[in-house]
């Protein structure tokens, strides 16, 4: 066995037993303040037909995926690819720099919803933000965000208004049928 993908092995499969996943995520996790604000986030980018109640549980699992991210895991090559392709580092380590900028005048859940938006399109536009990313790619929590939401199946049926649940197996009976509109 080669020297570095021995290392990497070990690193990978013994180190977790000697280093709790809290001590491993620690400089990466966001604290309750951030989470709270990421949640305040959330009730601006995301649409508002979602209602608070969904839209902060978006924030939630959006916190939960950045805590479980492993850079370096190996990721689904897709069809007819022959490389394999790893994750790249994570892209949270500025998510809680970008957090505190935002409530950096004050409060920022205690902004208008008017001066929320501003407070993030500055945000963004800061960042070089011109489109969602493909994935989470840690230029602004703000997009990450969205392009989390929008890469479930959930968020594919809002976008294009129909049920068309794409992580689901609709089988070949069903196949030519059109997705039926949300309601």
């Amino acid at each position: 066995m080669l020297r570095r993908p021995f290392l990497q092995w070990i690193l990978t499969t013994l180190a977790p037993a000697f280093f709790p996943r809290s001590l491993r995520a620690q400089s990466e996790s966001l604290s309750e303040s951030d989470i709270a604000t990421l949640r305040e986030v959330a009730a601006v980018v995301l649409p508002t037909s979602l209602g608070r109640k969904l839209t902060d549980g978006i924030a939630n699992d959006f916190v939960e995926w950045v805590r479980d991210y492993k850079a370096g895991a190996e990721v689904s090559t897709g069809y007819g690819s022959p490389s394999v392709r790893s994750l790249p580092p994570s892209p949270s380590t500025r998510y809680s720099e970008q957090l505190k900028l935002l409530n950096a005048g004050g409060s920022f859940a205690a902004l208008d919803a008017a001066a929320k938006r501003n407070a993030i399109s500055e945000a963004l536009r800061q960042s070089g933000f011109d489109r969602l990313p493909a994935r989470p790619n840690g230029k602004h929590i703000a997009a990450d965000l969205m392009s989390y939401f929008y890469l479930t199946g959930e968020g594919q049926d809002l976008l294009y208004g129909a049920a068309i649940h794409r992580d689901e197996c609709s089988g070949l009976a069903s196949s030519s049928a059109r997705p039926a509109p949300m309601t």
